[in-house]
C-alpha cells in the first residue's frame, strides 16, 4: 500500500480542522431530513431508522484511513441503525430503550445500548473498534518484523557477525566497514577485486536495499464497557462501569546497537489490554451534596521482550544477547483512585465546593533475565509506587447583585517511593565494562490560590479582576537532582472587560500577566570533577543554560473577541488572541516564545432554505533557542590559548588529546540560535440548502483548505574535528569551523471538499449520497532525506532508511444508502 508516515510537523489548527472534517467523513443515519413541521412530532414520538449502502474509495492511502478505517481502498459497506422504544414517550411508561450502531461495514463499528426507568435506574452497554494505520509505506530489511524477534535476511549469513570489519586504516577497509551501511564489500579482499559483488562479497551497501520490503504499520484497538446506575432512594444514586480495552499491533520504536551512535528504527509488537473500573455513590438534598468515587486502571502487555538482531559489526552488541538488542515490552501497572467530594450552599448565594483525591500507582514487572555476567541488578523489578494526593476548595458568593466574587485553593503532591537502587549495566547494551547507573525518583508538590471578583459597571457592561498565586516544589530522592532549582513561584494578574455596546454588537477583550520566579539556581560546571569507575563519565554543563520550565519568566496574554449581527441574516464574528513568553536572566536557553491567532467567521441566512457560513484563521508562532556548543573536559583537562580573536573571522584551531582552548565557554564562533516559526492558514465554506424539490431534497457542501509553512532559521556554526593528530603547515586545524544554515521550510497543504444530499422518496424513506475528496501535499526533511537523495535507505551512514515519507496524496470516496424510518 502507498502511503506515508504520521510523525510529522502538522500544527495546532491543521489538526483540528482534521478532525473536524473525520467526525463527519461518512455522516451515518442522516436523519433522512424529516420537515421541519414534523420536528416537535419527532421528539415526543421517537422514530428508529435503519440505514444500509455501499461507498467505494479510489484508492488506498493509510494516511487518508488513518482513523476511518477507509485506508485499503475498494469498495465498502455502510451500516448503521438507531432502534429507540415507542412506548418511552406514551404518556403512561417511564420505559426508555434504545440500541444505536454505526459503521457496521468498517473497520471502525460500533454499537452501544441503554436501556432504564426514568428515576428509578438506566444500564449502558456498549462496543467499538478503532484502527490506526500508522504507516503504510514504511519498509525494513528485517525478517519476522510485527513478532518479537526481526532477524537479519539469510542474505546476511554469508558474512557471520564476527566477521563483520570495522577497520577504516586502508580505502578497501573503509570499503568494507561494517559499521557503515554504505560499504558495497562483505570484506577487504572482496574490495580489492572491485565491480560488482558477487553475492558471497556482498556487504551492508548491498545487502540492505536487496532485502527491503514493506510491513504496514497500525493498531487495532477494541473496547467493551457496561455500567449501571441505580437510585436508592430519593437523592441517593448508585453507579459502576466497567470497560476493557485490547490493543494489538505495531509501532515504531528506536533500537541503539552498542550505545547511540548507531540505530535502527524497528516495529514494535503491541498486546496489551487496559481493565477500567468506575463505581460511585452520591447523595443530593436540598442544600448540600456529596459523592464517594472509586476508580481503577489495570494495564498488562502480553509482550515481555522483543528482539531486533544487531546488522552492524558484532563487536557493538554484548555477545551475551547474541548481537541482538533485548527490549522489554511496557511494564504491567495498575492505578486505584478514591475520591470525595462534596457542597453545601450557605445561602442562595454562597456555595462551597470541596473535591480530594487519593492516588496509588504501582508497576513491579519482573526484569528481563539472561544478563551479561558482569551485570549487577540488585533487585527483580523496580518496585515501583507513586502516591498522588490532591485537594481543591471552592467558594462563591454574590454579596451585591452587581458583584460576584471566588475564591479557589488547589492542591497538588506526587510523592514517588519507589526505592533508590544502583545498577551496574552497559547503555544500549553496549559491550565492554559496564557502568553504575542510579534512578531518581522523582517528586512534584503543587500549591495555587485564586482569588475573582465580577463586577457589572452598567447596563451590559462588567468587568472581572482575577489573581493567581502558585508555588511547586520539585525534588528526588536520589543523590542528585535534575531539577537545578528546587521551587518556582508564579503571580498571575488577570483582567477582563465585556460590553454589549448594543443589541447588534458585543465585544469583550481579556489581558493576563504572569511572572514566575525561583528559588537559587545552582548554575552549571563547564569543567566538571574526574569520575571514578565503574560511574559513567561526567558531562561538561554550560554556564548561563538554565531548565526552560524552571526559569524565570514573564508572559502576557490577551484574548479578545467581537460580535456584529445587524439583523436575522447576517452574523459576523471575530478575535485576535496573543501570547508572549519571555524568559530572563539567562545566556543560553530558550529566550522567548510568542504567538497570535486571528479568526473571522461569517453566517448567512439567505432565507428559510439556504444558509452560507464562512470561516478563515490564521496562526503564527515563533520560538527561539540560543546555546553554545562545547566539548567534554574536566578539572584535568589543560586550558590552551583563546580558540577565537576578538575581531577576527571563526576559521578554526588545533587543540591536542586533553586539551581545549580556554575560552571555550564564550568563544563567540561556538554560539548559535535557532529561530522556529509556525505559520497556518485556514479557510472554510459550507452551505446547505433544505426543502428542494417540493421539500425532498437536502443539499450541503463543505469546503475546507489548510496551508502551513514551518521555517526554521540557524545562524551561527561549531567547530569539527576532522581526525588530525598533529598539527602541520597544510594542515594547521584539526577542529574545522562550520557555519549553519537553515534547513528547508516544512510545508503541508490540505484540501478537503464534501458534497451530501438526502432525497425523501417518502415519508418513511430517503437516499442518501456523499461525494469526498482530499487532497494534501506536504514536505519534511525529516523524512525525505532518504526520498531526496540517490542512496535511498543508504543516504545516512549509520540508520538504515524505511522509506517513510511526508503525506502526498489525493483521495476521492463516493457513497450512496437507503434509509428507512418506522
Amino acid at each position: 500500500m502507498k502511503t506515508t508516515g504520521t510523525i510529522l510537523a502538522v500544527r495546532v489548527c491543521v489538526l483540528a480542522v482534521r478532525g473536524a472534517l473525520a467526525a463527519v467523513a461518512l455522516m451515518p443515519l442522516a436523519h433522512a431530513g424529516e420537515p421541519e413541521n414534523e420536528e416537535v412530532q419527532a421528539l415526543v414520538q421517537p422514530t428508529s431508522k435503519v440505514e444500509l449502502g455501499l461507498g467505494e474509495v479510489n484508492k488506498a492511502s493509510s494516511k487518508f484511513g488513518e482513523y476511518n478505517g477507509l485506508g485499503q481502498g475498494g469498495a465498502f459497506g455502510i451500516g448503521a441503525f438507531d432502534v429507540r422504544g415507542k412506548e418511552r414517550y406514551d404518556g403512561e411508561s417511564a420505559l426508555r430503550w434504545s440500541v444505536t450502531g454505526r459503521d457496521l461495514g468498517l473497520s471502525t463499528r460500533a454499537i452501544e445500548g441503554e436501556v432504564g426507568v426514568q428515576g428509578q435506574f438506566r444500564l449502558n452497554f456498549g462496543y467499538d473498534q478503532l484502527p490506526r494505520n500508522y504507516a503504510g509505506d514504511y519498509q525494513t530489511f528485517y525478517d519476522g518484523a510485527g513478532s518479537t524477534a526481526l532477524t537479519l535476511p539469510a542474505s546476511f549469513a554469508a558474512t557471520p557477525a564476527a566477521q563483520r570489519l570495522s577497520s577504516t586504516t586502508t580505502v578497501n577497509n573503509a570499503l568494507s566497514n561494517w559499521q557503515n551501511i554504505q560499504s558495497p564489500y562483505a570484506s577487504a579482499a572482496c574490495a580489492a577485486t572491485g565491480g560488482v559483488p558477487s553475492a558471497p562479497c556482498r556487504g551492508p551497501g548491498y545487502l540492505i536495499p536487496a532485502a527491503m520490503h514493506g510491513f504496514e504499520v497500525g493498531t487495532e484497538r477494541e473496547r467493551r464497557n457496561a455500567g449501571f446506575t441505580v437510585m436508592l432512594m430519593p437523592g441517593l444514586e448508585l453507579s459502576a462501569s466497567a470497560n476493557s480495552e485490547q490493543k494489538q499491533g505495531s509501532k515504531l520504536t528506536g533500537v541503539a546497537y552498542g550505545g547511540p551512535a548507531r540505530g535502527v528504527l524497528a516495529p514494535e509488537p503491541i498486546n496489551s489490554t487496559t481493565k477500567q473500573f468506575r463505581a460511585g455513590l452520591s447523595y443530593v438534598a436540598d442544600n448540600w451534596h456529596a459523592s464517594l468515587a472509586y476508580y481503577g486502571s489495570f494495564y498488562s502487555n502480553a509482550v515481555d521482550l522483543w528482539t531486533v538482531e544487531n546488522p552492524f559489526n558484532g563487536a557493538l552488541l554484548n555477545a551475551a544477547f547474541n548481537n541482538a538488542a533485548r527490549l522489554p515490552g511496557a511494564p504491567d501497572n495498575e492505578m486505584q483512585r478514591f475520591s470525595l467530594a462534596g457542597g453545601y450552599s450557605f445561602s442562595s448565594t454562597t456555595h462551597l465546593s470541596v473535591a480530594g483525591n487519593y492516588q496509588s500507582m504501582t508497576q513491579d514487572k519482573a526484569f528481563i533475565t539472561g544478563l551479561p555476567s558482569t551485570w549487577t541488578i540488585p533487585v527483580t523489578s523496580a518496585q515501583a509506587k507513586v502516591l498522588n494526593t490532591s485537594f481543591n476548595a471552592t467558594l462563591s458568593s454574590r454579596p451585591l447583585p452587581a458583584l460576584s466574587l471566588g475564591a479557589v485553593y488547589k492542591y497538588e503532591n506526587r510523592d514517588s517511593q519507589t526505592p533508590i537502587v544502583d545498577f551496574l549495566v552497559a547503555g544500549g547494551d553496549a559491550a565492554g565494562n559496564p557502568s553504575r547507573f542510579t534512578n531518581e525518583p522523582l517528586n512534584r508538590r503543587m500549591e495555587q490560590f485564586s482569588l475573582d471578583a465580577d463586577y457589572t459597571l452598567a447596563r451590559r457592561q462588567s468587568l472581572r479582576l482575577g489573581l493567581d498565586w502558585q508555588a511547586i516544589r520539585r525534588s528526588a530522592d536520589g543523590e542528585e537532582t535534575p531539577f537545578r532549582a528546587e521551587t518556582t513561584h508564579e503571580n498571575t494578574v488577570r483582567l477582563d472587560y465585556r460590553n454589549n455596546v448594543s443589541p447588534e454588537l458585543t465585544g469583550r477583550i481579556g489581558l493576563s500577566r504572569q511572572e514566575r520566579r525561583h528559588s537559587e539556581y545552582e548554575d552549571n560546571n563547564l569543567l566538571p570533577v574526574p569520575t571514578v569507575a565503574p560511574l559513567p563519565a561526567a558531562d561538561p554543563l554550560l554556564p548561563g543554560f538554565e531548565q526552560y520550565f524552571l526559569a524565570k519568566r514573564s508572559r502576557t496574554q490577551l484574548r479578545s473577541s467581537l460580535n456584529y449581527q445587524p439583523n436575522e441574516v447576517l452574523n459576523l464574528q471575530g478575535g485576535l488572541d496573543l501570547n508572549k513568553d519571555t524568559y530572563k536572566d539567562l545566556d543560553y536557553g530558550l529566550k522567548s516564545s510568542q504567538s497570535w491567532v486571528f479568526k473571522l467567521d461569517a453566517g448567512i441566512a439567505a432565507s428559510e432554505k439556504l444558509s452560507y457560513n464562512l470561516f478563515y484563521t490564521y496562526e503564527d508562532r515563533k520560538s527561539q533557542l540560543d546555546s553554545l556548543v562545547i566539548g567534554r573536559g574536566s578539572t584535568a583537562t589543560l586550558l590552551d590559548a583563546p580558540a577565537s580573536t576578538p575581531g577576527s573571522s571563526c576559521v578554526g584551531y588545533f587543540a591536542a588529546s586533553g586539551h581545549l582552548p580556554s575560552d571555550e565557554g564564550s568563544d563567540p564562533c561556538r554560539a548559535w540560535t535557532e529561530r522556529q516559526s509556525d505559520k497556518v492558514h485556514t479557510f472554510g465554506l459550507s452551505t446547505r440548502a433544505d426543502k428542494l424539490m417540493g421539500g425532498k431534497l437536502d443539499l450541503s457542501v463543505d469546503v475546507a483548505y489548510a496551508r502551513s509553512r514551518t521555517p526554521i532559521d540557524v545562524t551561527g556554526g561549531a567547530y569539527f574535528g576532522n581526525g588530525n593528530a598533529t598539527k602541520t603547515t597544510a594542515v594547521p586545524y584539526n577542529n574545522i569551523y562550520i557555519a549553519a544554515t537553515a534547513l528547508p521550510d516544512i510545508t503541508n497543504n490540505m484540501l478537503d471538499l464534501r458534497l451530501n444530499g438526502v432525497y425523501r422518496l417518502s415519508k418513511v424513506a430517503a437516499i442518501r449520497a456523499g461525494y469526498q475528496f482530499r487532497r494534501v501535499q506536504a514536505s519534511d526533511w525529516q523524512y525525505d532525506a532518504y526520498t531526496n537523495s540517490a542512496l535511498g535507505v543508504l543516504a545516512i551512514p549509520v540508520y538504515p532508511g524505511n522509506n517513510m515519507r511526508a503525506p502526498n496524496y489525493s483521495v476521492q470516496m463516493l457513497s450512496v444508502s437507503y434509509v428507512h424510518s418506522f
